[in-house]
């Protein structure tokens, strides 16, 4: 089904023709906002989002309570990209999880109350709080140039650091807690290496009664507190919208990875998100045991 096809619900109630058309307007002098003008135009020169899903999204995310003004107006009167692609991601991923995984999906609508995450999903295992974050890139700023396709190219750690502080902070202990980190503006974290490294530590080789073997240095953010500092993380997640295109497929491409906290106070049982690549680390807290290796890549069905 094409975009022409499907008829805009709830798109046409975020997006008046006066919002469309202040956006419009302000693209031709912000150049951060030209990429968000040519999804919400719908010329289809940006591939990964189109305005079949926003609708289809926006309609879940009102239908579960999730869709309240203040994300109405940061979505209809953005101040940049990043701005706009944060409180979409916030949407998107409860909807990724409730199509995908067919999780039940509980929206936060109450925010003013700290700690309670953006959303919750209620698994027979136990309520998963969920805190999504969109890393900002500094100074060269992502979109800035009016290129489609521009990203930031800095290393990740910077902003895997600074993300999960802030999560941190906001987190209550005594819960289930996954911090959901969408690094579509920053390329470098786009896969696993960044997130190993900067949680865990890097791997070195070591000598073993005479065998050589992988472990890793236990330097990294979750590993290296005695006692720890991030025990209230249960985990963290990388989700992004996939570059790849599926031929003759409709839907929207995206991955997930996720990376358990060894020292979490209360951990997420690995098969709520069964069939999902996960790293967890071993007793010893030098090696990392990674589970459905390569099980990253999903489609959201149109």
């Amino acid at each position: 089904m094409s975009s022409g096809e499907y008829k805009l619900t709830v798109f046409h109630e975020v997006y008046t023709p006066q919002s469309l058309s202040k956006i419009d307007e302000r693209a031709k002098h912000d150049k951060g906002l030209q990429s968000l003008n040519w999804i919400l135009k719908g010329d289809n020169d940006y591939p990964q989002i189109n305005r079949t899903h926003l609708d289809k999204c926006f309609c879940f995310a009102k239908e579960k309570g999730g869709l309240d003004n203040d994300k109405i107006s940061r979505l209809s009167n953005p101040n940049d990209f990043h701005g706009w692609l944060s409180v979409y991601n916030e949407l998107l991923v409860p909807y990724f999880f409730a199509k995908v995984f067919k999780h039940k999906i509980e929206f936060v609508t109450n925010p003013a109350k700290k700690g309670l995450g953006d959303f919750h999903i209620i698994h027979p295992k136990g309520k998963v709080v969920v805190e999504v974050k969109t890393p900002k890139p500094k100074g060269d700023d992502a979109f800035s140039n009016g290129q489609k396709n521009a990203e930031y190219s800095g290393y990740g750690d910077e902003f895997i650091k600074s993300v999960l502080k802030e999560a941190f902070d906001q987190l209550r202990p005594g819960t289930r807690n996954l911090v959901i980190i969408c690094p579509q503006l920053c390329r470098w974290i786009r896969i696993p290496k960044p997130f190993i490294w900067y949680l865990y530590g890097k791997e070195a080789m070591i000598d073993e009664e005479g065998r050589l073997r992988t472990a890793i240095v236990p330097n990294g953010e979750l590993l290296k507190h005695r006692p720890p500092r991030f025990t209230r993380i249960s985990a963290v997640g990388s989700f992004w919208i996939d570059s790849i295109q599926y031929p003759n497929r409709k839907g929207l491409p995206v991955s997930l990875t996720l990376f358990h906290n060894y020292y979490a106070k209360k951990q997420i049982p690995i098969d709520v998100f069964d069939s999902v690549e996960q790293y967890v680390i071993n007793e010893s807290a030098n090696h990392i045991a990674p589970i459905n290796s390569g099980n990253c890549r999903f489609l959201i069905h149109e």
